[in-house]
């Protein structure tokens, strides 16, 4: 099953804490942007892989910075979606807060992934795509 987020993929934040808060809580940012990834999983309407192991490809497309986008040789790579990123945030918080948002909507639990591909791609046109196999 693949399912595109046509949204600039975000970085999970750490959990944050207040003098008078001891528990932590996320960020309003971040969980509008899982709520948005929820939304937009669950209007494909997806079938849930209740049980066993599965493998997730994902690949997070970023727009890419200044520097970047005004260099000539650059631009090729960028059209055909080609440029990997390799700067910061890094790849695993991407990762987690996609399958944080999708848990419990395209499988039933977040340890039920055996095997993870993941990449990060500059593109012009920020998305995520999701590709979710049972092994």
């Amino acid at each position: 099953m693949k399912l595109i987020i046509p949204i600039a993929p975000k970085p999970q934040s750490r959990p944050r804490f207040t003098k008078y808060r001891k528990t932590p809580y996320e960020e309003t940012a971040m969980k509008s942007y899982k709520n948005a990834v929820k939304y937009h999983a669950m209007a494909t309407k997806p079938l849930l892989i209740e049980k066993g192991p599965v493998m997730v490809d994902v690949c997070f497309f970023i727009y890419p910075p200044a520097y970047i986008s005004k260099v000539k040789k650059n631009r090729t790579l960028l059209d055909d979606e080609t440029m990997y990123c390799d700067k910061k945030p890094d790849i695993d918080n991407y990762f987690k807060a996609v399958t944080d948002a999708v848990n419990g909507i395209l499988y039933k639990d977040d340890g039920q992934i055996a095997m993870n591909v993941s990449r990060k791609i500059y593109s012009w046109n920020p998305r995520t795509e999701i590709e979710i196999q049972p092994l």
